[in-house]
């Protein structure tokens, strides 16, 4: 889920904040959601969060107020978007009986950018992989931009720890830019970490002389891009 949680994950949080004694200025509700929010895309329950990130809420309070809020949802029988993944987790885990039964619908499991799935999507997958472990993920480590959002790009090298006989099929042609693009990619995702290494190439020729610009703001840029689009 995105970052601050939803409408309902704020609203519900008040609550436990007044009741908890703490002024809601300093420690406002929106803050506590996106905390929250990390914590469930790091599949950690109230129980198991770090103390050190619990300080980062209400003088160490953090996983507290956590579990006071999966308490109102709970009694409001509601969940939150991260909840969603979650539960999930935590059903498939205390029921083998449910789980045999996902496993057994879903035998050939596809996943694409795999990069950009963060924990609690990571341990799902491999909970409903368990019993055939046909699963396929798509994924390029270098593209990973949602680590704001909890996406962990080191779910890619877990796989061949998850699965010893992993086939790996690298898909290092390019149809879409110019020899000349992709050498320059090529030069700056050498700077990287990577678990496998790739050189992109392709069949066409080089094209255009690549030109750098500056901007001021995101703005600039798309001005600049529109100006360059209209005189084409």
């Amino acid at each position: 889920g995105p970052v601050g949680g939803s409408i309902l994950a704020v609203k519900e949080l008040s609550r436990p904040i007044i009741e908890a004694g703490l002024d809601e200025k300093r420690w406002p509700s929106r803050q506590l959601s996106g905390l929250i929010d990390r914590w469930k895309n790091k599949a950690q329950l109230p129980d198991n969060v770090p103390k050190g990130e619990s300080f980062a809420f209400g003088d160490g309070r953090g996983a507290e107020l956590y579990a006071r809020y999966q308490a109102e949802l709970k009694q409001l029988n509601a969940a939150d978007f991260g909840d969603l993944l979650l539960h999930n987790i935590t059903i498939l885990s205390q029921h083998a009986d449910l789980a045999e039964e996902y496993r057994r619908r879903f035998r050939y499991i596809l996943v694409d950018e795999y990069q950009d799935t963060n924990v609690a999507q990571y341990l799902w997958l491999r909970l409903l992989a368990a019993r055939h472990r046909n699963i396929c993920c798509v994924g390029d480590d270098d593209q990973s931009i949602y680590a704001w959002r909890g996406a962990n790009p080191e779910n890619l090298s877990q796989m061949s720890q998850d699965y010893p006989a992993l086939s790996i099929i690298k898909l290092e042609q390019n149809y879409r830019c110019s020899n000349r693009v992709l050498r320059a990619a090529n030069h700056l995702i050498a700077h990287n970490p990577h678990e496998h290494l790739k050189t992109l190439w392709s069949d066409a020729a080089d094209g255009e002389r690549i030109r750098v610009w500056e901007c001021r703001d995101s703005e600039h840029e798309a001005e600049k891009v529109a100006a360059e689009i209209q005189f084409i």
